[in-house]
């Protein structure tokens, strides 16, 4: 808006991404100070985990931009506190470029947009998203939207540059997608300065210095020019040879040689990262690597033979790029040393050696490839803890009951405080859902099997509480649990909401942050033989990383032979024998069995159920899923059929009351309650597993409008964003220190 000469308001038109203010811009670029809850350790590990990650979101952002006709003018809109900027189309967050109608403000993401130009240009194609009409019943068409961007000015690609300087600068890993030579045709959006905007704020040459870093003159991500002393980087067409591999597994490396293998791995030219497709199987079956898995023999050669010829190494295209193969073995021969001193059938509970130089008492399950540790409050269980966790497992950690207010917990308390609440209930033997009913019907049966609901046929039920308590009302309704469960939650370095690894924590308080819980599941065991078909909560996977506390254990009254039939059920599910030696021996209450598989083997297990589901005569409709619609509980016998035809093998994991699972986001899994149960589950954000989060968010755009993992509540690449930006900013901060230790030298 501006005022005429006649001095009469008008409309002038839409911003532009060069007509920001001081505190449009600081929001977006790095702290000239060190960020909250955030030390230098953690920024490098932060930003050798993700950098390449915001490399590709860049990349990405670059392409769009170099599709718009240098004719039409991009806006820019402004981020507002509190809304979550979304897609009108597919519900998903709309992180920066994007395209609006000047009419009436629709909005649609880069992928809904080329989707329908693509079903324009393609005669007769129908589209797979409906797109709203405008006024008047208007049509929305692509051509007449309008660019807009919402990161101010360059930000974007300067943070971009920042990540590759201060990468280079303090020695952090990259497999950079940059370097592809066809990227480097992309530049910044060459966006012109208003000297009125200059002279109105008297910013922007301030600006540049306290936020925005030069970019290196070799930067892969500075503009297209011709630079004076710049080399093309070589392509290298050979991987370092098997002998030299083969001195790795050995431990004959030396000095020499570490560095001609990392100059190699710097030099070598990497593809554009894609996202992997979901249309067809894999040509060949991928199964756990057995080497990663279990312990190894002192056959140098065999093991290293298993590595290279193991299916890691290979993906539908073709083979992995040398660097790929490479964190596949270095990952190996970490799992290989954690367990050599480990017997191959463990004896006993406890076993403590130290891993990696950190005294944690844990011990192992799952054959050797379940960590499990022991103690809660250890300061080092979460450098143990990552060295599984990215690669990709779960973990467990036990004895969390003993820090927890037990009183809290119990289902008395549930009963007296909200016991008249109305509530939702679902029958885990049909799915049926209850309406009318309240929390104090539930907790009436929960540990008293004549006093539960009973069907038609006078049966009682097996109930679970449906989202209860709803939504985000669980620290609002629960303020005690809640401090409770967050005081004493292990590894709070992940799973807390200000932990320094829990990525989320990065998002400025100016956005909506996404809901990570605590989220309560209350429900009922499935005790009898014939409830071994049904889960609790079926086959199914989440977009982010989650810590599932078993809080409490009831054994219900009215069932005769319950400890019989609950080992029968551990032992059908495919438990190992210490955790059934664990069930026998100990006075530890058994809560339920977990089934969790690799999110590698994620597609496997899709086609598998397709299969499955076609034999029986069922539909596949086209925006439905068989894992994400949770319609699957994996028996004995369907659980054998996915091993057997794909080689897809989980882990049958065991929860004891105090124990906590921590499941990998994208790993598919289902619980089968044995006894009564009350679990708390929070939700986080690791480095380790971003990739698999952005993954799923585009998974969840295909997914019909009324499925309750269709929207995108997780805005990973806000997330990405923010975390590297606060990341290269504490360790710009700290660069005198770096230039202290290496004597000087830039």
């Amino acid at each position: 808006m501006r005022f005429n000469r006649h001095g009469l308001l008008r409309e002038e038109g839409f911003l532009t991404p060069d007509k920001y203010d001081s505190e449009a811009i600081s929001l977006w670029l790095p702290l000239a100070k060190n960020a909250v809850g955030l030390d230098l350790d953690t920024a490098k590990y932060i930003l050798a985990n993700i950098g390449d990650h915001f490399c590709q979101l860049v990349i990405s952002e670059k392409e769009v931009m170099s599709t718009i006709e240098p004719h039409r003018q991009v806006a820019w809109k402004r981020a507002v506190q509190g809304v979550r900027e979304m897609c009108d189309v597919c519900d998903t967050t709309i992180f920066n470029l994007h395209w609006v109608c000047p009419k009436c403000g629709f909005g649609v993401c880069v992928d809904c947009y080329r989707m329908k130009k693509k079903s324009i240009h393609e005669d007769g194609a129908s589209d797979t998203f409906s797109w709203l009409k405008c006024v008047k019943g208007q049509l929305h068409e692509p051509e007449n939207l309008m660019p807009t961007q919402i990161i101010p000015g360059k930000a974007l690609y300067d943070v971009g540059d920042t990540v590759h300087s201060v990468r280079a600068k303090w020695g952090i890993k990259a497999n950079c997608p940059c370097a592809n030579k066809q990227l480097k045709a992309l530049s910044k959006p060459n966006l012109k300065e208003d000297p009125k905007q200059i002279l109105i704020t008297g910013e922007k040459s301030t600006l540049q210095h306290n936020f925005v870093l030069n970019p290196l003159a070799t930067s892969c991500d500075s503009p297209v020019k011709p630079t004076l002393g710049s080399k093309p980087v070589s392509s290298v067409n050979t991987s370092p040879s098997l002998s030299w591999l083969a001195n790795l597994t050995s431990g004959n490396v030396n000095k020499e040689n570490k560095d001609k293998l990392m100059s190699t791995l710097k030099n070598e030219n990497k593809p554009l990262q894609t996202l992997p497709t979901f249309t067809k199987p894999p040509t060949a079956l991928q199964t756990f690597n057995s080497a990663i898995l279990t312990p190894v023999s002192n056959n140098n050669t065999g093991f290293l033979r298993n590595l290279l010829n193991s299916s890691g190494g290979k993906t539908e295209s073709g083979l992995k790029s040398t660097p790929k193969i490479l964190d596949d073995i270095f990952a190996s021969l970490v799992q290989s040393r954690t367990l050599a001193d480990l017997p191959k059938k463990p004896q006993g509970l406890t076993i403590k050696p130290t891993i990696l130089g950190f005294d944690t008492p844990h011990y192992w399950l799952c054959d050797n490839r379940l960590l499990c540790l022991q103690d809660p409050n250890n300061a080092s269980n979460w450098n143990v803890f990552r060295e599984c966790w990215k690669q990709g497992q779960p973990v467990m950690v036990s004895g969390v009951h003993y820090k927890l207010n037990a009183e809290l917990w119990k289902p008395e308390s549930f009963r007296k405080e909200f016991g008249q609440q109305e509530v939702d209930l679902v029958n885990c033997r049909t799915n049926e859902i209850i309406t009318g009913a309240t929390v104090g019907d539930f907790w009436d049966g929960f540990e008293d099997i004549p006093s539960r609901l009973k069907t038609e046929g006078r049966e009682p039920m097996v109930l679970k509480l449906k989202d209860w308590p709803p939504g985000e009302d669980f620290r609002d309704m629960m303020p005690s649990r809640f401090d409770d469960l967050m005081n004493n939650i292990p590894l709070p370095e992940y799973t807390r909401r200000d932990g320094k690894l829990n990525l989320a924590s990065r998002l400025p308080n100016y956005f909506v942050r996404p809901d990570l819980g605590p989220k309560m599941y209350n429900a009922y065991g499935l005790i009898t033989p014939e409830d071994r078909k049904y889960g609790t909560t079926n086959l199914h996977l989440d977009v982010s990383d989650a810590a599932n506390v078993m809080v409490y254990v009831g054994i219900p009254k009215g069932q005769v032979n319950q400890e019989e039939e609950v080992l029968k059920t551990i032992q059908d599910g495919d438990s190992d024998e210490l955790t059934i030696k664990r069930f026998i021996e100990s006075r530890e209450k058994p809560g339920a069995l977990w089934h969790i598989y690799a999110a590698k083997d994620t597609e496997k297990i899709r086609e598998f159920l397709k299969k499955v589901s076609e034999e029986q005569g069922q539909e596949n409709p086209v925006d439905h899923d068989p894992i994400h619609d949770q319609s699957w509980y994996l028996d004995r016998s369907l659980r054998k059929r996915l091993h057997q035809e794909y080689g897809v093998q989980g882990w049958a994991i065991v929860q004891f009351l105090g124990d906590v699972v921590f499941i990998p986001a994208g790993a598919p899994h289902q619980v089968h309650n044995l006894y009564s149960c009350i679990k708390v589950a929070e939700d986080f954000v690791s480095p380790e597993h971003v990739k698999h989060c952005f993954w799923l968010t585009q998974e969840f755009r295909y997914l019909s409008h009324t499925h309750t993992n269709h929207e995108d509540k997780l805005q990973v690449k806000n997330v990405i964003y923010h975390a590297v930006k606060d990341a290269v900013g504490i360790l710009r901060a700290n660069e005198s220190s770096l230039s202290r230790l290496s004597g000087g030298k830039p």
